[in-house]
């Protein structure tokens, strides 16, 4: 029905306005539901069973770092973020635009220029590894290749999570870079019980380097996501920027697994940061973070 004459115009515009009001109100009160709920359930999972290991090696001699036993906890702690975000899904699931959780993860890659950039981007995170941690046997990225699915079970899969949940709705709430600034501190925390550890890589380096490499990371997975629209793409870059690493690690005198941390590291990091933030603003500018619940 059309309105009559220009008070009937004029309630009508501000009927609109008041819907769309009521629209952001109800979009942010379930992103906050919804990152609420992902961080309960994903901390919940992972330090419960990263704790057992830790108290297992202090009080009880149990879970030695690489033993048979020590993989059951800290591969379900890994898996705590990807865990998670199906627990969202089905706990949410009219909010989601997806059919299937399957749908959620692949997402649209059919495309060659979505290819295109996830190759580029897989070359650019070898190199950086390469110039910033050195790489004394490029062959061995064949045995990269073959511990592919290790990587992803231990360390890709998270990003359904970090990536699929918690960022798209941060992002809306608190806009671009704070979202990554706040994003990339909860993936810090997260993962500090690692450092507690006996033997763990963690270990072995200062927490705030990984600290704000996580910031950095955080900037880059999601760029990715923007252009790609695909959560399996940056599962696979992630399980791919773990594996980069292990390539560069070497034996230390205590016997530990070390990086050998140099200027070189901050720069690269530093470079990556700046383009991903450049490239992730002028995708905002270009085309919205597409909406992560149909309201």
């Amino acid at each position: 029905m059309k309105p009559n004459g220009k008070n009937g115009w004029q309630k009508l515009r501000i009927w609109e306005k008041h819907k769309h009001k009521m629209a952001n109100h109800t979009f942010k009160d379930q992103s906050l539901q919804q990152i609420g709920f992902y961080l309960l359930y994903t901390f919940s999972i992972s330090w419960l069973s990263w704790f057992a290991i830790i108290l297992g090696n202090r009080y009880l001699d149990l879970f030695a770092y690489g033993s048979p036993l020590f993989w059951i906890p800290y591969t379900l702690g890994s898996l705590g973020p990807a865990i998670s975000s199906y627990l969202i899904f089905r706990q949410f699931r009219e909010t989601f635009a997806e059919k299937s959780f399957v749908q959620y993860i692949f997402g649209k890659i059919a495309r060659w220029q979505i290819w295109l950039i996830f190759a580029l981007f897989l070359v650019w995170r070898f190199v950086m590894i390469w110039i910033s941690f050195g790489i004394s046997r490029p062959i061995s990225i064949l045995s990269l290749l073959l511990n592919l699915p290790f990587l992803i079970v231990l360390g890709g899969a998270e990003e359904l999570g970090w990536r699929g949940i918690l960022q798209p709705r941060a992002e809306k709430l608190i806009s671009y870079i704070p979202s990554v600034l706040a994003v990339g501190t909860i993936w810090g925390v997260w993962h500090l019980p690692l450092w507690l550890m006996h033997g763990s890589i963690q270990s072995t380096f200062p927490f705030g380097l990984y600290f704000v490499s996580g910031i950095v990371l955080t900037s880059s997975l999601i760029t990715l996501y923007k252009y790609t629209q695909s959560l399996f793409l940056c599962v696979l870059s992630h399980a791919w920027f773990n594996g980069c690493i292990n390539l560069a690690l070497y034996r230390g005198n205590q016997g530990t697994l070390e990086l050998d941390l140099n200027w070189k590291v901050m720069v690269v990091f530093a470079i990556e940061l700046v383009v991903a933030v450049i490239l992730g603003s002028v995708y905002n500018r270009r085309k919205a973070l597409p909406n992560p619940l149909s309201v």
